[in-house]
């Protein structure tokens, strides 16, 4: 097998590069042929993936957090090249969702030993998401983590806390298959994947292999309500909570919000109405541990 990793050398705590010392010499070890390249710039790894797949690579792996997974899938979308993940962010949502292990060891070896699955591919508007993508107040914490000078759990737990002190709610006016919806809300989520990453589930019985998405309307509520929020994300029970909504559609056009930000597998970008959210009709050959 011919493969080439797209490694993020800032993944990690700065360790990207460890999967030179770990990685290679097991995929080597085990007959592959194996080139690598480190990335430079936002973008560089969708590049990289789409060379990598007209040289003829039989699989490219992304080496790094779901930012990396979501720039290489980009680059692989068009092709059938299977896509690779050694998980190395702060949430590593996709590989969470695919059984794939956060030891590089063990993900080097679903490499050569895990199956392949063909996944949905979603897009708000011209941007492609894998696993998650949404407006509110998680879109404002991917901001506020994008521009500190730390990452990680720990620092996005303190973000959560500190925003969610003085956030004021959108109105959002969108139609869901057509269907028209009006509502004051905390976030909205458009889910292929069941979690954001971490295994904080805001979408649990979302599928990537459907053809559907799933909407998640997080309403309006009292603060005294979010421990309770935090708590139902860890544990599956978020369609259970009183101001939560769910939906499974094809197409979701938003009208109205009044946000500038906006996420996508935990990526932020800028946020302008309309909006259309839909599955591409491309999807994309990932190697799991499922």
């Amino acid at each position: 097998m011919k493969i080439f990793l797209i490694i993020n050398k800032y993944a990690g705590h700065q360790n990207g590069a460890d999967v030179l010392d770990i990685v290679v010499p097991y995929l080597k070890k085990n007959g592959c042929s194996v080139k690598y390249s480190l990335t430079d710039y936002s973008g560089h790894a969708t590049e990289l993936a789409s060379q990598a797949s007209a040289n003829g690579f039989d699989m490219v792996v992304a080496v790094g957090g779901d930012g990396t997974v979501n720039e290489v899938a980009k680059g692989l979308i068009v092709s059938n090249t299977l896509m690779g993940i050694i998980p190395m962010g702060s949430g590593n949502g996709l590989a969470r969702e695919l059984g794939i292990s956060m030891d590089m060891r063990k993900s080097a070896r679903t490499l050569i030993a895990g199956k392949n699955i063909q996944l949905d591919v979603c897009k708000l508007n011209n941007q492609h998401f894998l696993c998650t993508s949404g407006i509110g107040f998680d879109a404002l914490v991917a901001h506020k983590m994008s521009t500190a000078t730390s990452r990680g759990f720990l620092k996005y737990i303190q973000l959560v806390v500190q925003e969610s002190i003085f956030y004021k709610p959108l109105d959002v006016r969108m139609k869901i298959d057509g269907v028209l919806i009006e509502k004051t809300v905390f976030l909205i989520t458009f889910a292929n994947a069941t979690q954001f990453g971490n295994n904080a589930f805001i979408a649990p019985s979302a599928s990537m292999t459907d053809g559907l998405i799933d909407v998640v309307v997080v309403r309006k509520f009292a603060k005294i309500w979010m421990p309770f929020f935090a708590i139902a994300l860890f544990t599956k029970l978020i369609p259970k909570l009183p101001f939560v909504d769910c939906y499974k559609a094809k197409q979701i056009d938003l009208e109205l919000a009044n946000t500038p930000y906006y996420h996508f597998d935990g990526e932020p970008g800028q946020f302008q109405t309309p909006a259309t959210i839909k599955l591409d009709a491309a999807k994309i050959w990932v190697r799991c541990g499922k």
